[in-house]
This record gives C-alpha cells, structure tokens and sequence, in this order.
C-alpha cells in the first residue's frame, strides 16, 4: 500500500470500443475514464485494477508512480518486438526491465520499472511524461534499436544493478539523435536526460527512420483507386479519429525494416553515470555563464536609462522633485522608496555640492509636512 499513487492509462492507436470501456470502468470506480484516457488517484490507498488486461484491452500505454519509490512505465506493443532478438535479449538484461509475452499472438507488454532507492518526491502528475512514452513506444513499434537501448539504460539504472559490472548493449548509431523528449522521461526514473547524451558520444549518426508524411505518401502511392475511394467514405460516414488512428498503425505495419549500424559495447552503466556527471557539470557551467552574461546586458541597460534619466533630470530639475512630492502625497511604501530614489538621482545629475543640497533640502521639507510616516523617514535616510 502507498501513501500516494497515479496511475494514468492512454489509448493512442484507436479509442476503446464500448465493451473495452465497459470493462475499464470496472477497474476503479474512483478513476475518470474515457475511450482515450484512464486517470485515478489514490491517497492510503492503491490501484487494485489489472494493468496488463487494460493494456490488452484497448490501453496502449500506462504511467504509474507512488510517493514511495515506485515509478513503472508499461507499454502494449500488439506486433511484438519488432527489434532484433539478440538485441532485445541483451536489453532485457537489466533488472528493472521485463517482457511479458501474450498467450496468444506476437503481442505483449513491456515494464520499465527501475528501484529507485530515495526518489524525490514527483512535483507533478506525470502528464508531461506521457508524450514520450507514446513516442517510445512508436520508436519500438518501427524497429529502431535506439529505443531498445534507451530501454535498457532505463532498467540498468535500478538500485539492483552493479553500475561496474553492468554492460551496456551494442550501440544504435544516430544515439546524438536520440528524441528530446523521449530523452527526458529519464526525469521520470530520477535522472539527467544528458545520460542518453552520454551514451551518444562517439557513436556515428544516423537516421534510419522516414517522416510519418514520408511513409504516408509510399503508402498512398501503393493503393489502389478502389482503396482510396473507400477510405475516404470511411473518413465520411465513420469516426474521423478513429479511422486515422487504423490508418496510421496499418502504415507503420507495411513499412520495411532497416539495416541499422550498431557499435560493439564498450562501456559499463559506471562509464555512461560518470560521463553523464561531466556533461551536467558543464551544463551548470555553461548555464552561470549565460546567467552572467544576462545579469550583466541587464545590469548595463539598468545604468544607460539612469544616465539618460539624469541628463533629463539636470535640465529640469524643479519637475522631479514636484514628482517626488506627488508620489509622497500618493502614499504607500513602493511610492516613498520611488520619491526616495529620485531625490538620490537629483544629487547625482546636479553634482555633490549642489545636488546634496537640493535633495537634502527637499527630503527634509517632505518629513517635515509628513511627520507621521515613518516608512518614507526611512526610505528618505536610506537613499536621499
């Protein structure tokens, strides 16, 4: 049992038909279902629903995560793994990662679920997460080896494994390529991103993978004038999403798979941890020099308007002080450290000897018709 715990199921291929949400619905009776998504919450409490029968009834993927250290990824792939199996074998080495194929067919679904001994508390509902995961999962259904190393990099990072004994399996090129915001569901599992930045170093590109605008247009091209024209009363008569969501899984299944490079493995999760940490050292680096450069372009336009502000001042010096004295007369403490400033400013556009005692003249004046409002004394002892 968890203190707190989520548990978020999304439907991407196709939404549930209404004996999948039927069945849904009977998995928690606190959840806000729909033929797209399943959402629950639980405090003292968890989910008692069977993830693997809802991930084979109509959910594609499922996040879920506790304020303990549980955090689990499950995703359905319905073809199997389309990734070679000696690959996939070397991925499926890592504890936190597990297969679990159906009875029937090619299908199964794939766990992620890492220990993560100390996880931070999640500062958020997971949403964010969800994109990559639905993008992880359309990596793997296409056959790119990359995500099944980012699979195993994953798992790898489970408090059960020896990160000195713990090799890495052969490399995918085009890892410096490797999706953002697939990248970033390592938040999720409690680390950098830049661990995939890690792994990419060294390792060729390349791009093995054709735009869905690119296979859609093969595909397209390859159907006859009898299909297009009954696709198009489907897209008429039928649910538009619906018949997309067929259309998109049914052109990702005649694409052709490719013969994708691979360096041999060399290095050990210890490696890749230790790169990760010089990459993030050079992030924070990099990120206090901008901030310093920043602060520094702030800095200048702050003094470039003040010396404009004084050149206006020393010409007419009588109408900032009667602004002085309005914002006074306005009250409020942001109006007296205003008027405050502007008697400073006085007595720097008019010089230190008659500038001092202009402003001094006119802040003694102000305390004197204000003898009340000890928040503009103060200001006035501060700056003017």
């Amino acid at each position: 049992m968890s203190d707190f715990q989520v548990v978020k199921f999304r439907a991407i291929d196709r939404p549930l038909t209404d004996k999948q949400l039927a069945f849904m619905e009977k998995q928690s009776s606190r959840a806000e279902v729909t033929k797209w998504t399943f959402d629950v919450e639980y405090n003292y409490s968890s989910f008692r629903g069977d993830v693997e029968s809802m991930l084979r009834n109509g959910y594609d993927i499922c996040l879920e995560f506790a304020s303990s250290y549980s955090r689990r990824v499950y995703i359905r792939l319905p073809n199997g793994l389309p990734v070679a199996d000696e690959l996939w074998a070397e991925c499926l080495n890592a504890d936190g990662v597990e297969w679990t194929q159906d009875k029937n067919g090619k299908g199964g679904v794939l766990t992620i679920s890492p220990l993560i001994e100390d996880a931070d508390w999640l500062e958020s509902d997971g949403e964010e997460y969800l994109d990559g995961v639905a993008k992880l999962r359309e990596m793997l259904i296409a056959g790119d080896p990359r995500a099944a190393y980012f699979v195993w990099l994953c798992g790898a990072i489970s408090g059960n494994e020896d990160p000195d004994e713990a090799m890495e399996p052969p490399v995918p090129h085009g890892m410096s390529e490797f999706p953002t915001d697939v990248a970033e569901l390592l938040y999720f599992f409690e680390q950098d991103p830049l661990l995939v930045t890690a792994a990419g170093q060294g390792i060729p590109k390349f791009d093995g993978q054709k735009s869905q605008s690119e296979q859609a247009v093969e595909w397209i091209a390859s159907l006859s004038d009898q299909r297009k024209v009954a696709i198009i009363e489907r897209l008429l008569q039928d649910d538009p999403v619906t018949v997309k969501a067929e259309l998109l899984s049914e052109i990702r299944d005649t694409q052709e798979s490719v013969e994708w490079p691979m360096e041999a493995p060399t290095r050990t999760l210890a490696n890749l941890l230790t790169q990760c940490e010089v990459l993030v050292d050079i992030e924070i680096e990099k990120r206090k020099e901008k901030e310093a450069a920043e602060a520094k372009l702030a800095a200048e336009k702050v003094e470039k308007e003040r010396q404009e502000r004084l050149t206006k001042i020393k010409a007419d010096p009588q109408s900032w002080l009667k602004k002085a004295t309005e914002l006074v007369d306005r009250r409020g403490h942001d109006n007296y450290v205003k008027a405050a400033e502007i008697l400073a400013d006085v007595r720097a556009a008019l010089g230190e000897v008659e500038g001092r005692k202009i402003a001094c003249k006119h802040a003694a004046q102000l305390a004197k018709d204000n003898p009340t409002l000890n928040m503009l004394k103060s200001a006035l002892r501060k700056r003017a």
